[in-house]
């Protein structure tokens, strides 16, 4: 994998809000050019964040966004998930790695001649990679499955506070009910919470709801009655009996046949008995004697006695219908028995209306038989076992409803938490079954004893891999192959390293015997901690070919002697890099480094087909007000054209030459080219005065007769005035007027060096244009 590009930096330093709108995406090869100042360590720093996995500790609050030519974006927030094999040389690896009065930390290079035990180590970090990524990856997934029962428990224990608080809003249990109760209650309940006979209807939810509110109720009274199957059964042999029963007498058929008649002839008799008459009353005839012991034949004396018998019966038949009995009020009961008892309620009351009607029917035949006691052909059913069930089931019903509540104004507190434990069991069963919270727990615990089984592999492996590197590992061969790339370097061989294995590191000794103790020249300190990280880009059998290496600015103003060698240096050893980053300030590194990325270029165009370039060029600028904002873009084509830093100046001012007016910020930029345009030029033009740009400006005015003493002065307070601060403070007008006129300025210092050489002045146009 390469960086294909650094889509933003923000709050890095002098980086305050980079974007990538200036910048092509980067090649194999990427050389940056910025003066001191304008941010190269700063954005060193971003891949020194990459290779340590971590955020910058410079500036903690900046942010920052690498996308990767895998698709994948490499920011601030996930920096130490970053598999990028990174290098990076600045003063921070310098810093790390080099105390000058001290040591230099080691280097493990791996010993070349043990092949055998180099096929087995290379071997083992194979298998160790593979194993350390499978064992990340599912450690991650592992988390994230973990977070999500630990967050079900969390939302779980929320939905239930609110579906329990609704019932008690008095019981602290459930008031506080929080993930930990609720992780609790499923320990001690885990087959129960398994099985659906836990879950509950609609229905019994709302009848648990009612029985577990918080108001109690006072006992209630009631008397149970039952009717008894065998006395009715009894009752109607005696009824088939008298329905059976017939008298002796003299029969008048016509009394038989029409009971209304002999019911009628029998009134009339006894009334005529009573008033001694034998007229009858209806149609004033006299009644003959004949008639009257005819009709008292019919009526006898033993049929008078059995009307008597049927009379008594009906009486008493008419005692056996249902009453229904006094129950208590349904309000007088805890709400969860109030349909119970109403059902029985409406179940009694319909078994007291079947068999009323049913005993009806019975006090109907016994009436006809009472009407014609004669009648023998009169039957009546027996009254059905269903309807006496019925009744007496009502009953205990009720009774059942009765005792229930007592029970529970007996013993409230105990039957309420019951209640509330029966709904705490359906709604966690019900949260465990929706989220599959067993299988779940049960996959973290079998992946984590899986995952933990491959960790133990591979810390045994890595035992077995550091035992090898110890092998093969020799800071002795790290300090040999130190000491000779750096006396190549230097030219001379006076300074060496010697491993010290009391201070873990090598001293850096004169002449192979008197430690330095810091005094190194800056040219020496440069070489001695740029072949350090070379050499360190080879240790543990490093890969050049999978390694990304950034080099910041390995050459400084003192030891420009060192250019050369350090150009060779970072060419021969780092040309084979995955990708290869190189930060300067120095120009004439910068065009050693650039005509080697361009003869790359060139020979990728001349293939068949041609390929596109591999090496791009970039600036880092920054603005010259404060507060300062750098950025980076593509290179302009003066610097990647032409072969001094002069060509570049000469380019960027003339560019300003026609613009209309400058801004206060451009007249900073331009102040500062204008003066080393300036410099670059007379002193080139007069090298006996280089020191002293003043007395340089001044040999340039001698001869001229277009610039004059008032244009040189002009010049010289324009560029005094602009190049030496940031900010500036103007309380003459002549200096705003001064800041309207940069245009003129810049165009009297072109007509100056026109003037001065206008062979030179001529050539270089042809350059720019």
């Amino acid at each position: 994998m390469s960086i294909k590009n650094i889509q933003k930096l923000k709050k890095l330093g002098i980086f305050q809000d980079h974007t990538n709108n200036s910048a092509k995406d980067f090649g194999k090869y990427n050389l940056f050019y910025g003066w001191n100042g304008s941010g190269k360590t700063t954005l060193s720093g971003v891949f020194r964040c990459i290779e340590r996995k971590s955020s910058s500790s410079r500036f903690p609050s900046s942010e920052f966004t690498v996308n990767v030519d895998n698709g994948t974006t490499i920011t601030q927030a996930n920096v130490a998930d970053s598999d990028l094999n990174v290098y990076t040389f600045n003063h921070d690896f310098i810093n790390e790695n080099i105390s000058w009065n001290s040591v230099v930390k080691s280097i493990l290079l791996v010993d070349k001649e043990k092949i055998e035990e180099r096929k087995k180590l290379e071997k083992l970090k194979q298998e160790q990679e593979v194993d350390s990524k499978a064992y990340g990856i599912e450690a991650e997934a592992i988390r994230i499955l973990d977070g999500a029962v630990s967050k079900f428990g969390t939302d779980s224990a929320r939905h239930m506070k609110t579906s329990l608080q609704s019932i008690d809003t008095t019981d602290s249990y459930y008031l506080n009910y929080d993930k930990r109760k609720f992780g609790k209650f499923i320990e001690d309940h885990l087959e129960e919470c398994k099985s659906d006979d836990s879950l509950l209807d609609d229905q019994k939810i709302v009848e648990l709801t009612n029985a577990a509110r918080p108001d109690q109720k006072s006992p209630i009274t009631f008397n149970k009655r039952s009717i008894n199957q065998g006395t009715l059964n009894k009752a109607k042999e005696r009824l088939d009996d008298l329905l059976k029963t017939s008298v002796v007498s003299q029969t008048i058929q016509r009394l038989v046949d029409h009971g209304d008649i002999k019911s009628w002839v029998e009134t009339g008799l006894d009334l005529h008995k009573r008033h001694d008459t034998n007229e009858c009353e209806f149609c004033g005839n006299t009644i003959t004697e004949e008639r009257i012991k005819k009709i008292e034949a019919h009526f006898n004396d033993d049929y008078k006695a059995f009307k008597t018998r049927l009379e008594s019966a009906d009486g008493w038949l008419a005692s056996q219908y249902v009453q229904p009995p006094t129950l208590p009020p349904a309000s007088d009961f805890y709400d969860e028995f109030k349909n119970g008892y109403n059902e029985a309620c409406t179940a009694l009351e319909k078994a007291i209306t079947d068999l009323n009607e049913e005993i009806t029917v019975w006090h109907n035949v016994l009436k006809d038989k009472t009407a014609n006691p004669l009648e023998t052909a009169l039957t009546v059913q027996v009254i059905n076992e269903s309807s006496v069930n019925a009744f007496n089931d009502a009953m205990t019903a009720i009774g059942a409803a009765v005792h229930k509540h007592n029970h529970k104004s007996g013993n409230f507190k105990e039957e309420t938490d019951k209640a509330k434990k029966q709904l705490e069991l359906h709604y966690a069963t019900t949260e465990v079954k929706s989220f599959g919270y067993h299988d779940k727990k049960k996959e973290v615990v079998d992946r984590t004893t899986a995952n933990g089984t491959l960790k133990t592999t591979i810390n045994t492996r890595n035992k077995v891999i550091r035992t090898l590197e110890d092998s093969l590992s020799n800071e002795g061969l790290g300090a040999d192959q130190f000491n000779e790339s750096l006396h190549k370097f230097l030219g001379r061989s006076e300074l060496t390293l010697r491993f010290n294995p009391y201070k873990k590191g090598y001293e850096i000794l004169r002449n192979d015997s008197v430690p330095v103790e810091g005094n190194l020249s800056e040219g020496e300190k440069t070489a001695i901690a740029f072949v350090y990280f070379i050499t360190k880009l080879k240790e543990n059998d490093n890969k050049m070919e999978n390694t990304i290496v950034v080099v910041d600015d390995p050459v400084s103003s003192f030891d420009s002697n060192h250019l050369f060698h350090a150009y060779s240096f970072l060419r021969s050893n780092c040309d084979k890099a995955k990708q290869l980053f190189v930060f300067t300030h120095n120009f004439t590194y910068f065009k050693l480094i650039r005509d080697w990325f361009e003869g790359v270029n060139r020979n990728r165009r001349r293939k068949n087909p041609p390929k596109d370039s591999n090496a791009l060029f970039y600036t880092i600028e920054a603005s010259i007000a404060a507060p300062r904002q750098s950025t980076f873009k593509d290179a302009d084509s003066s610097l990647v054209d032409y072969n001094s830093e002069y060509h570049y100046i000469f380019t960027k001012l003339h560019a300003y030459k026609d613009n209309p007016a400058l801004s206060r910020d451009e007249a900073f930029l331009t102040a500062n080219l204008a003066r080393k345009l300036l410099e670059s030029f007379f002193s080139f033009k007069f090298p006996k005065h280089r020191s002293d740009i003043a007395q340089l400006m001044n040999c340039g005015l001698i001869g001229c007769k277009i610039t004059d003493e008032a244009t040189k002065e002009k010049i010289y307070r324009f560029i005094n005035k602009y190049s030496h601060s940031a900010v500036i403070e103007i309380n003459e007008d002549s200096s705003e007027n001064l800041l309207g006129e940069s245009q003129n300025v810049i165009g009297d210092i072109f007509t100056w060096l026109q003037e001065v050489d206008e062979i030179h002045y001529n050539e270089m146009l042809e350059v720019v244009a």
